[in-house]
Parts: structure tokens; C-alpha cells; sequence
């Protein structure tokens, strides 16, 4: 466009310049007015209208065609070219600020798009953690999965351009043109620190929404390790509980005593025969479940006979199991209340983001 436009002014100056050379080259001698230099001479003005010039024949006459001074009129050819060149010059500038700020928009839109595009991710992830956090349990062993929004974790705000985007808030919160034109400094740079905090708002919502993804699968890899540490944990420590319960009987049999009538051993009997046989072979014990229903009655049986060493011994073990059983259900409280605060973030960061659009298009009430 712009070698499009410098043509036609150059075309546009030839012609011009060309123009005003023809009458000059091909006027018409019009008037003649005798002027007696000599006997054989006769001197003649060029004028406007057409006059006949008499010549004798039988005499030498010499015609002197005076060109009228045409100086007055040379300075189009000089002053034209300047001006062209500097309406040139100045169409490019304009065309450069024009494609300029055309590119500003352009990139401040892609912002405006990208921050719109969050609010469906935004609610779906929340929709997500609520399902999660309602599936921890107090009571039923299990690890659900947890879901998190890819595109939440910003990296497509990075490979957008900061300072274009500030133009661009500058832009599209700037006063009309007859309204700033005599603001003072003070205003000026008052006007301009609205934009950056805009800015800095801007990029500190995207930074909370990408803190919040990455807290996401940070919390859920550490609440994923504590709840296998403590359950390995607890499996070691069941494991010895056996051993110990399986000594503590052998130690009342060595006595004659039947342990399946016995007051102290009958109760933790039966108690084994319910909860903790029908497992031995495919590991599948609920921890919470044992919990209730064997390590607690079994420690309650066991502190009517404390003084005993065989019960001391029997108590301990089982106290180191629901120690573990205990820090299981601290990762499931700890996970429960991350989920929480991530959703009190989303919650703000999805209810902000009207008013933050707002902000950038300059659409503030």
C-alpha cells in the first residue's frame, strides 16, 4: 500500500510539472507590436492574442520573438517535489503507527480472549474438586483420583507479549482526544498508573489461577504419599501385632489355658475370627474398619489386665497401629482442607474475572 500510494504522488508530480511546461513551449505569437530598431528589423512581444506580423518581401526582415518571463511560475517544479517527499514521508508514518497499533489490539484482544476462555475450566475444576473432596472418607479406605485443568496452568499467557498488552489497556482506557489534549502531568502519569495496576491485577489473577493448578497436583502427590507411607506403615505394624497376638495366646496355652474360653483371651478371639481372618489372605483390610471394630475393643479388653506383661506387650502393638491408622486420617483432613482453600481461590478468581475484563476494555461503569 505504501509503494502503491508513493507512485501515484510521483506520477501525480510529473504530470503536474509537464503541464505547466506546454503553454510555454507552443504559445502562440498573437500581437505583434513594431518597434523601429532599424530600417530591416521589426521587434515583436509574444502576447495572448493572435496579431499579423507584415513582412516585406523585397527587404531582409528579421523577426526577434521575445519570450515573455515566465520565473514567477518556476517554483512549482522546485516546491512540489519538496512537498511530495515530506506528504510521503509522513503517509509511511502513518501507516507504520496505524499498523501498529492495529498489531497492539490485535495482541490485547488475544488477552482479553484468553482470560475469557478460563471461566468454563474455572467452574469445571471446581466441579471436579468438590466431587473429589466428597469422596475422601473417614471410614472407607481409597484413594480417588483427582482431575486438574491443563489449560489452567497459564503457560498460554507466557508466549503473549506484557508491554503490548499494558499499550493496549492504555488504549482502550485512554480519555478522547479533545478531552486529555490539555491534561496536566500530574493527571498524565496518574492516568497511567491506573494502567499498570490493571496490568499488575491482570497478571496477578493468571498468577493465583497458575499457583492454584500447580497446588493441585502438589497437594494431591503429598496427601498420595502420606496415605501410602502411613498405610505401609500401618501394614509393617499389623504384621507385628500378629506376631504378638500369636505369642500372647501361645503363652496362655503353654498355662493349660483354653483361649477360646478363657475371659482374657476369649474376646479378642472372636474379635480376630470376624475382622481379621477373613483377610489374611488377600491384604484387603480397611484400616478406619479395624480401627472401630478391633484395635479399639481389643485395647479396651486389654486394659482390665495392664499389670500383666503378656497384655502390656499385646496393648503396644496395637497402640503403633492405630497411630498409623491416625495419620491416614490426618492426610485425608489436610487434603480436605487444601481442596477448600483451592476452591475459595477458584470461587474469587471465576467472580473477579467480569470486572477484570471490564478493567482491560476500559467498560468500567
Amino acid at each position: 500500500m505504501k509503494k502503491y500510494l508513493l507512485f501515484t504522488l510521483a506520477c501525480f508530480t510529473i504530470g503536474y510539472a509537464q503541464q505547466k511546461d506546454v503553454p510555454t513551449q507552443n504559445t502562440t505569437i498573437s500581437k505583434a507590436v513594431a518597434v523601429p530598431i532599424k530600417k530591416d528589423t521589426i521587434k515583436a512581444t509574444v502576447k495572448t492574442k493572435p496579431t499579423v506580423v507584415p513582412i516585406d518581401s523585397n527587404k531582409g526582415t528579421n523577426i526577434i520573438l521575445v519570450k515573455q518571463d515566465a520565473t514567477s511560475a518556476d517554483w512549482a517544479k522546485y516546491t512540489l517535489p519538496i512537498l511530495t517527499l515530506f506528504l510521503g514521508i509522513g503517509i509511511n508514518r502513518l501507516i507504520d503507527w496505524i499498523n501498529k497499533r492495529n498489531a497492539i489490539i490485535r495482541n490485547g484482544e488475544r488477552w482479553v480472549v484468553e482470560l475469557r476462555s478460563t471461566e468454563v475450566p474455572l467452574s469445571q475444576q471446581m466441579t471436579d474438586l468438590i466431587a473429589f473432596r466428597d469422596s475422601l472418607s473417614f471410614t472407607e479406605f481409597v484413594i480417588p483420583e483427582i482431575k486438574a485443568m491443563t489449560n489452567l496452568n497459564g503457560d498460554v499467557f507466557k508466549s503473549l507479549d506484557k508491554n503490548e498488552f499494558i499499550k493496549y489497556i492504555e488504549i482502550k482506557n485512554a480519555k478522547p482526544l479533545h478531552k486529555r489534549i490539555f491534561d496536566s502531568k500530574e493527571e498524565k502519569e496518574k492516568a497511567y498508573k491506573e494502567v499498570v495496576s490493571i496490568s499488575n491485577y491482570t497478571h496477578g489473577h493468571i498468577a493465583i489461577m497458575e499457583h492454584q493448578h500447580n497446588l493441585i497436583s502438589e497437594k494431591f502427590k503429598s496427601y498420595s504419599a502420606g496415605i501410602s507411607g502411613h498405610a505401609q506403615s500401618f501394614n509393617n505394624h499389623l504384621q507385628e501385632f500378629l506376631r504378638e497376638y500369636g505369642m500372647y495366646n501361645l503363652n496362655y496355652e503353654k498355662e493349660g489355658v483354653n483361649i477360646f474360653d478363657d475371659e482374657r483371651t476369649a474376646l479378642l478371639c472372636v474379635l480376630y475370627t470376624t475382622q481379621i481372618a477373613p483377610h489374611m489372605e488377600d491384604g484387603g483390610y480397611n484400616p478406619f474398619k479395624l480401627r472401630d471394630e478391633f484395635f479399639i475393643p481389643s485395647i479396651r479388653h486389654l486394659a482390665n489386665y495392664r499389670f500383666e506383661e503378656k497384655a502390656i506387650l499385646l496393648a503396644k502393638s496395637i497402640t503403633t497401629c492405630l497411630n498409623d491408622i491416625a495419620g491416614i486420617k490426618m492426610e485425608v483432613v489436610y487434603m480436605t482442607k487444601n481442596v477448600n482453600i483451592i476452591l475459595e481461590r477458584y470461587t474469587e478468581l471465576i467472580n473477579s474475572l467480569p470486572d477484570l475484563i471490564k478493567d482491560i476494555t476500559g467498560e468500567k461503569e
